[in-house]
């Protein structure tokens, strides 16, 4: 795990689309930040907690039990009081196992922007076919929902944190959190590091709205960033961002020369050979199969 110390300071936002005006902080004490590096069972999500001097709030919840677990070590190794996790999207990977987190902390508040929560609720039944299978012992029990958020900002110790979004990343209903007293960002799955990018669900026009999604998260000019996914040893940081546009610019580019997608895999993985994937090859060959028109546009 690692933990970055940044003191409150007032930082210049540049308006962008789907941005909460910022709101004053009214305590001058720094917030900490610790990342949990999930396991490639949990396909390398990164949990966050950040925290003030007596709550904390979680950023997305792990894909496996035995993560969640971490997860709640981590909670209380920080002597913190947990008032809410924030789940920045529908997949799976950053909600499946917050159960545990609901029972070890029955107070908290597990909530997502409405539009999230209707996309799980939705989605929710082919996600348990298709997953508790393969995660057995290690799946969610009672596998559920977050609740929806009002407004678009979570409070901490004084300091908002502001919900961004609904924009386009891995998935057409991304939010990201923002912080903008410590200028920390937790866009969830619209910034992936050092991993290859999930585009099961994206055609052209998605890919490029996501190019513009990073354009606009660049724009606010952030200190600290923590992605969805990345692989071990990377720093959060601005670069992440960085990494995910040049990856998008190159998978419009190579998806367009390659005939098919064992083709696509070959050359992505020549232009990015350091990158990882998760559960195998899962990332990279579903992608190229759904870019290449060998499999439909994932759904759910």
């Amino acid at each position: 795990m690692r933990r970055w110390l940044i003191a409150a300071a007032a930082v210049l936002v540049v308006p962008v689309a789907a941005l909460a005006q910022p709101v004053p902080a009214s305590e001058d004490e720094p917030l900490t930040v610790e990342v949990l590096r999930t396991s490639d069972g949990s396909l390398n999500v990164n949990v966050a907690l950040i925290m003030g001097e007596r709550d904390a709030v979680m950023v997305d919840a792990p894909f496996t039990l035995a993560d969640a677990h971490r997860a709640v070590a981590m909670v209380l190794d920080s002597g913190r009081n947990l008032t809410h996790v924030f789940i920045t999207h529908d997949h799976p990977d950053h909600f499946f196992a917050m159960e545990v987190i609901r029972d070890a902390f029955p107070d908290v508040q597990i909530v997502a922007h409405p539009v999230v929560v209707a996309d799980v609720w939705r989605s929710l039944p082919f996600k348990v076919a298709r997953w508790s299978p393969m995660l057995g012992a290690n799946g969610p029990v009672h596998p559920s929902a977050p609740a929806a958020l009002e407004g678009d900002t979570i409070m901490l110790e004084g300091h908002a944190l502001q919900v961004l979004g609904p924009m386009q990343g891995d998935h057409p209903h991304a939010t990201a959190l923002w912080a903008p007293d410590i200028a920390a960002l937790f866009p969830g799955d619209i910034v992936f590091y050092g991993m290859h990018l999930w585009l099961g669900e994206h055609d052209p026009e998605n890919v490029t709205a996501w190019r513009e999604t990073l354009d606009e998260l660049a724009a606010l000019e952030p200190r600290l960033v923590v992605p969805g996914h990345s692989a071990p040893g990377l720093e959060d940081d601005p670069a992440a961002i960085a990494f995910s546009q040049r990856y998008l610019s190159r998978w419009q580019d190579l998806s367009q020369q390659a005939e098919n997608s064992q083709q696509l895999r070959d050359m992505v993985r020549a232009e990015f050979p350091d990158t990882i994937d998760a559960l195998g090859d899962f990332i990279l060959t579903t992608s190229s199969r759904v870019a290449t028109g060998e499999e439909p546009k994932w759904q759910e």
